[in-house]
């Protein structure tokens, strides 16, 4: 599977996601939350790599019962993570043409599947007001330990904020040298006004665009918990 070779190529890209990995599956344990939807503030914020790395080094883990899901159907990405195609997708689970089992994908890691969107032409606004998704993701619920969703960036479409009432939580990726802070307002705002717990920021391309703010070589990856604002003091603490 390309993650998996992705991670065993990179060791210090492994080190960085072990690291986020083991906050936020102690955190979703200690919180008793089940679905988490990752979404930036706009596009190309990493979102959709986050979740790719973040269920694959969760699915090395013998007995834990993964799911990752890619509801940005606009632009869909997830599938080339993963170097994997869906025969059957989301789309057609609510559309009430396959049931909920078919678009569950089985990955080369027992502990992970992944679910992915068949069409882009559906009408989204229609298919993710329909019963058949909170169908879907009750279903899903109850079979998995955790569920990963990628979503789309937060304030450019509405897609994300009628996913919101499917999750526990949000946690938001952003890029370190492109978000800007008023970007970030925006999306913790969208969260709050959905009344979405912000469980942390994943924080990409540190090394790259804030050296001052990195002790070592290390440092690909950021989580600080919370999803407050990058700054000196929160990537540093991130980092902890």
């Amino acid at each position: 599977m390309k993650t998996v070779e992705e991670l065993r190529s990179n060791w210090i890209l492994a080190t960085e996601i072990n690291k986020i990995e083991a906050r936020l599956w102690r955190q979703t344990r200690r919180e008793n939350l089940k679905t988490i939807l990752v979404t930036s503030a706009v596009r190309g914020e990493g979102k959709s790599t986050t979740v790719a790395y973040l269920a694959t080094t969760m699915g090395l883990y013998p007995g834990r019962k993964i799911l990752a899901m890619d509801f940005d159907f606009r632009i869909p990405t997830l599938h080339k993570h993963f170097g994997i195609n869906a025969k059957y997708g989301i789309d057609q689970v609510l559309t009430r043409e396959i049931p909920a089992e078919k678009a569950l994908i089985e990955t080369e890691l027992p502990s992970l599947h992944i679910a992915l969107p068949r069409s882009r032409k559906a009408d989204y606004n229609l298919l993710l007001r329909t019963q058949e998704l909170a169908d879907m993701m009750a279903y899903c619920r109850e079979r998995f330990d955790l569920i990963l969703i990628d979503s789309p960036a937060i304030i450019p479409v509405p897609d994300t904020t009628m996913l919101m009432p499917l999750a526990d939580a949000v946690v938001l990726a952003a890029m370190a040298g492109r978000t800007t802070a008023g970007q970030l307002r925006r999306a913790r705002e969208i969260c709050n006004g959905m009344d979405m717990k912000v469980l942390g920021m994943v924080i990409g391309n540190l090394r790259e665009a804030a050296p001052d703010y990195v002790a070592d070589e290390y440092d690909y990856y950021g989580y600080a918990e919370g999803g407050k604002e990058p700054s000196r003091k929160t990537i540093a603490k991130s980092r902890k």
